[in-house]
């Protein structure tokens, strides 16, 4: 098993609590799997597993000992928490209250 790691940009679903706040989310979130492309799908039911709906992988990367070495802070704790279960995410989100592309980030827990 390789560890992949993806960005996908996802909208919470109506059934989602976060529906009337969030305007969308960045996804981080690590793989480990046989392969890219069955990695990609683990990440896009994971994440409609917290309802949800993964709209375009932003980034999709197959990570290399040496790139795991210059991880930072909160990228390495996302990865030692996928080394542990499989999977791993961060939904950074923007919150429909502010416009701009450069405005504020929330950081929602799945």
């Amino acid at each position: 098993m390789k560890p992949y790691m993806f960005v996908i940009k996802s909208v919470p679903l109506p059934s989602n609590q976060h529906s009337k706040t969030i305007r969308h989310a960045l996804v981080h979130i690590w793989v480990f799997s046989d392969n890219i492309n069955n990695a990609q799908t683990k990440a896009c039911d994971y994440i409609k597993s917290f309802k949800w709906n993964p709209l375009s992988v932003e980034h999709a990367l197959e990570i290399t000992e040496e790139q795991l070495s210059h991880l930072h802070k909160d990228e390495d704790l996302l990865y030692r928490k996928a080394c542990q279960f499989g999977i791993a995410a961060d939904f950074l989100a923007s919150p429909m209250r502010d416009k701009s592309p450069d405005g504020p980030i929330d950081y929602l827990e799945p």
